[in-house]
């Protein structure tokens, strides 16, 4: 008797799951990450480059909203396209890995529960399992990076779960709508060598993509049962590993659980670095006593934000991917916070002056992602302060404080431009809302 399909094998056990079996810790965690996401799309949607590119969305009728505009109503996948599209280009929101499934499973949630008048608590509890999926589809990933960016790749079957879930998709429909997100996966990480704005339209694109694939199913389109494991499916073509390990641990583990909060809106692979330098404490010297400032990384923080600094007609976008700038604002600043993305902050002369002190140095013998990382100030005396960050701020071997969580919360609100007790209130009541539609 041949194997059933990974797709509605997968369809079959979401199917199966129900908010009252899941863990308390896990919406306590799901309800973290949709708060800092929702947050940081608040920034995200006062960037004049957002409101310029939502020029292109067509008008559409439909109950979904864009986040915090409680009078502007479009269609699911629209609203999905412009939320994740606020939520993915600040660079300041969660991550899992190497994987960002909350930028990309949250929009296609929010929006569909709002299109399907589901509750709040139907909400969190197809965006826990459109995450999980998300994660779960990265981890069994094996071998060499192919370049493929696995937030967008993997994020359009986790919207495409979240959205069909919602909608009230059978297990075969549901299967089907997986197939379909696979059939448009895409998304490179030449976003990131080559700072451009779409790093953050990626992840709108498989929000909005996976979403629709599930509308399709809905509608009685089909995709091949083998999408994932099939000679010229998604593991075959992309990124091969055993598709099997998907299913270990799939729903009980929760590997979300182990997702890390960003301390800083820097991309992950700079938030060690960050953190290394604050703890050497660089306000108790002037710019005069030090003459370098050494980062000794791994091979893939050097790859990914280890370019020399030139801003270009780019200035945020490199500004959030440039780890020498953002450690010569650090030195100057004792800090680094959204008011360092703006364009007049990057090209500040004072701070250029201060980067070409800035080197880095890569350890071939790090193997790690995100850290450790070793900062070293070589001072015109000759001594030398050094120290090793081992974790980044905000994962789960370092977690945020509480204080750090509200400086973050309070930092996204200011530049947000919202009320963020009033957010607060609105999120605590979210399990019991019977619907969204008053909730903006």
């Amino acid at each position: 008797m041949p194997d059933t399909p990974m797709n509605l094998r997968l369809a079959r056990q979401i199917h199966g799951l129900s908010p009252q079996a899941m863990p308390p810790e896990l919406f306590a965690q799901a309800h973290e990450s949709l708060t800092d996401t929702l947050l940081v799309a608040a920034v995200g949607r006062q960037q004049a480059g957002n409101q310029a590119l939502r020029g292109a969305v067509s008008a559409s009728s439909g109950s979904a909203r864009v986040w915090f505009e409680p009078h502007r109503q479009m269609g699911l996948q629209e609203a999905t396209f412009i939320n994740s599209l606020h939520a993915s280009s600040v660079g300041f929101d969660g991550y899992f890995g190497k994987v960002q499934a909350a930028r990309v499973c949250l929009p296609a949630a929010w929006a569909s529960a709002e299109h399907a008048g589901r509750s709040g608590l139907d909400l969190l509890h197809a965006y826990i399992v459109g995450c999980e999926v998300t994660i779960g589809l990265a981890r069994c990933r094996r071998g060499k990076e192919s370049g493929w960016s696995e937030t967008t790749v993997y994020g359009a079957v986790g919207a495409a779960v979240s959205t069909g879930v919602l909608l009230g998709l059978s297990p075969v429909q549901l299967a089907h709508a997986i197939g379909l997100a696979m059939a448009q996966a895409a998304g490179t990480r030449q976003a990131i060598l080559e700072p451009a704005s779409s790093h953050g339209l990626q992840p709108a694109f498989a929000a909005r993509n996976g979403a629709f694939a599930a509308q399709l199913a809905a509608l009685g389109a089909t995709a091949p049962s083998q999408a994932l494991e099939g000679p010229f499916g998604l593991s075959a073509l992309y990124h091969r590993g055993n598709d099997r390990d998907l299913f270990d641990g799939l729903f009980t583990d929760w590997a979300q659980l182990g997702s890390s909060l960003k301390r800083y809106p820097v991309a992950a692979f700079a938030q060690a670095a960050i953190e290394a330098l604050l703890h050497l404490q660089p306000q108790r010297f002037k710019e005069s006593e030090v003459v370098q400032i050494v980062a000794y990384v791994s091979p893939g923080i050097f790859r990914y934000v280890g370019a020399e600094f030139s801003p270009g007609d780019q200035p945020q976008n490199i500004g959030q991917r440039n780890l020498r700038y953002q450690l010569a604002v650090t030195f100057l600043r004792g800090s680094f916070s959204l008011a360092d993305l703006a364009p007049s902050a990057v090209v500040d002369t004072e701070v250029a002056a201060m980067v070409r002190k800035v080197h880095l140095r890569v350890d071939p013998t790090n193997t790690g992602d995100y850290a450790p990382v070793t900062l070293s100030l070589l001072l015109a005396d000759g001594s030398e302060q050094r120290y090793t960050q081992q974790a980044p701020p905000g994962s789960p071997a370092l977690p945020l404080t509480l204080r750090q969580k509200q400086e973050k919360a309070q930092q996204c609100a200011e530049f947000g431009a919202i009320d963020l007790n009033g957010l607060q209130r609105k999120l605590a009541s979210l399990p019991e809302q019977a619907n969204l539609q008053g909730f903006w």
